[in-house]
């Protein structure tokens, strides 16, 4: 019976593309509020119960095959005896820890690569946060998992009292139904694959040619934007190998409102304010360019029954209107870009729609295997910009309630910054991550959001939010 999971074509252009500069994995980082009346070890009890749980849960007991074939068709293997000295670890920050220490630390293990050999996930407990707070900062290799994914994995509970139960690596119970490796042959499963491609074809067909048609006329008159109307940034670089990372929080009521007003959705709501944060970032740097930004926006797409591991996303691309200053212009010029592009995706099948992101990555790829060509192409686009949906309730660990959930994503070669945000229990938290070799001070995008949603808030609601209801955190305090 053959055990071993093969990789889709998007989840082996992760490991392609993972260098000592472009580590591929994602990550996480979780605020916590120790219980009440918890003893002062709180956290040093809670991994040493956490690691007497053995990991069982596909995928954290996957790790890659090795082998010939293996390296040319990589696939995972199963494993019993998944090391949770390695993979459960505990750092403790200076007392009383702050943000600023918490993030020099983040930064510092999100730079590290992943080692290969082992499964591609760690989890890190984190103490002396002020406040009797604590962290957990979890990071996964994309070719394991996309952000919908990861979060599916995560089994906190919405109750404290409920909030004991095994963690996600060990509770099978608690995972999607069908998560155990497929032991059909290739020659099985081989029919029903090639239907699946011949019937995706007509539908990527009209989609490459859509955005064949954008590119030709670079744009212009059409809402469909054009991967070839980027224009070079300073976000448009190679990268090196350290990563800085920086915060900022506000209440999904906000955003809410706005869209409302304005006729938008969050998404439109949420690349607005990452326009106006950009525009004001780049204009201290004078570097702002003549011609929009260009956003790659990933978007989910269902999984398909008994995949444990894997990605399933496909990516709409989206002009940000920073080449206008006027905010309602701006918002409109948005709304139509994004609509656009969703109009196109939805024509694919979702096979199609997989083929069609691949096919639009490959020269981003290339950036990853071929130094100096970043400067023979131009950027398909400047930035990724993700809207992960999460958990409305509040969750809790072991008695310990979810104060806030950050997502820390992944930059290469070409796109020095990435901002990814997730939905929490009412709020939303973006995570701002770049290298900060090519994007110094990233911390100035997590204040400049504040400036960005007081300016939408003032063009389109009667009046503004009372002040205090977004916060900002940057992670490296000094300015380069």
């Amino acid at each position: 019976m053959d055990t071993k999971i093969r990789l889709s074509v998007q989840d082996r252009m992760f490991l392609l593309a993972e260098t000592r500069e472009t580590p591929m994995h994602v990550g996480g980082l979780q605020i916590f509020k120790a219980p009440p009346r918890a003893p002062a070890n709180f956290v040093a009890a809670l991994v040493e119960t956490l690691r007497s749980f053995p990991a069982s849960v596909p995928p954290l007991n996957y790790r890659l095959a090795e082998g010939f074939a293996s390296n040319a068709l990589p696939s995972w293997e199963v494993i019993d005896d998944v090391d949770l000295d390695y993979h459960v670890r505990h750092s403790a920050l200076p007392q009383p820890g702050g943000e600023r220490e918490l993030g020099a630390l983040v930064s510092r293990l999100h730079s590290n690569r992943m080692d290969l050999s082992r499964p591609l996930w760690e989890y890190h407990l984190i103490e002396g946060l002020a406040g009797r707070r604590f962290a957990i900062y979890c990071k996964l290799h994309h070719a394991m998992v996309d952000g919908a994914g990861g979060m599916r994995l995560m089994n906190l509970a919405t109750g404290r009292a409920d909030s004991y139960a095994p963690p996600f690596w060990a509770d099978a119970s608690r995972q999607p139904r069908g998560t155990a490796p497929r032991s059909d042959s290739l020659l099985d499963r081989l029919p029903a694959a090639i239907e699946d491609e011949l019937s995706s074809l007509p539908s990527l067909v009209r989609g490459l040619t859509a955005t064949a048609q954008a590119a030709l006329g670079a744009g212009a008159g059409s809402d469909l934007a054009s991967i070839v109307e980027a224009p070079r940034t300073m976000l448009n670089v190679r990268v090196g190998a350290q990563r800085r990372v920086a915060t900022y929080a506000v209440s999904l009521a906000r955003l809410k409102a706005i869209g409302e007003s304005a006729g938008g959705t969050i998404n439109d709501v949420v690349l607005a304010a990452c326009s106006g944060a950009l525009r004001r970032y780049l204009g201290e740097r004078d570097a702002l360019p003549e011609h929009t930004l260009i956003a790659a926006v990933p978007m989910a797409l269902h999984h398909q029954e008994g995949a444990a591991a894997g990605n399933a996303v496909t990516c709409l691309i989206a002009r940000l209107g920073t080449d206008v200053e006027d905010v309602r212009q701006r918002f409109e010029t948005i709304c139509r870009s994004s609509a656009a592009g969703k109009a196109q995706l939805k024509g694919m099948t979702r096979t199609a729609a997989m083929h069609f992101v691949t096919v639009l990555s490959v020269p981003v790829l290339l950036q990853a295997l071929v130094p100096g060509v970043e400067k023979l192409i131009r950027p398909q686009s400047n930035l990724i910009i993700s809207n992960v949906p999460g958990p409305r309730e509040r969750l809790y660990l072991h008695g310990a309630e979810m104060l806030a959930h950050y997502p820390v994503s992944q930059v290469g070669h070409g796109m020095a910054l990435n901002i990814t945000v997730l939905s929490y229990a009412g709020g939303l938290h973006f995570g701002f991550v770049a290298c900060p070799d090519s994007v110094p001070s990233v911390q100035r995008l997590a204040v400049h959001m504040a400036a960005a949603m007081e300016e939408l808030e003032a063009t389109f609601l009667a009046r503004r939010r009372p002040s205090g209801t977004g916060s900002a955190t940057g992670t490296n305090r000094r300015s380069r």
